[in-house]
C-alpha cells in the first residue's frame, strides 16, 4: 500500500538544508519514493503554524522504514536535525 512521508521543518540554517536536500532526495529516489510537493511558506489554515514542508510518496510504508534505518540516511539524518527543528509522520494512503 503507498505511503506518505510528511515532513514540516522549522529551518533555521538554510544553506545545510538545501545541501541536505540535494544529497536527501536522491536517496529517497533509491528507496522507492518521489517527491510530491515542497512549499517554503504554506498556506496555514487552521491552528497550524508550519515551516517549510515536503511531501514524498513511497511504495509502503516498510520503504520508508528502511530509509530512515539505513546507514547512509544517518548521516543525512544528523545533517537535517543540525538544521531544523524537523516533526515528520509516516501514513498509509487510502487504496
Amino acid at each position: 500500500m503507498t505511503a506518505y512521508l510528511i515532513g514540516d521543518l522549522d529551518v533555521f540554517d538554510m544553506p545545510t538544508i538545501e545541501d541536505y536536500r540535494a544529497k536527501a532526495l536522491p536517496l529517497v529516489e533509491k528507496f522507492g519514493g518521489r517527491a510530491l510537493a515542497l512549499e517554503s511558506s504554506p498556506l496555514e489554515l487552521e491552528n497550524w503554524k508550519s515551516g517549510s514542508m515536503i511531501l514524498l510518496e513511497f511504495p509502503n510504508r516498510k520503504a520508508i522504514e528502511n530509509l530512515f534505518a539505513s546507514a547512509e540516511y544517518a548521516p543525512l539524518a544528523a545533517q537535517r536535525q543540525s538544521a531544523a527543528k524537523s516533526k515528520l509522520v509516516a501514513i498509509d494512503a487510502l487504496d
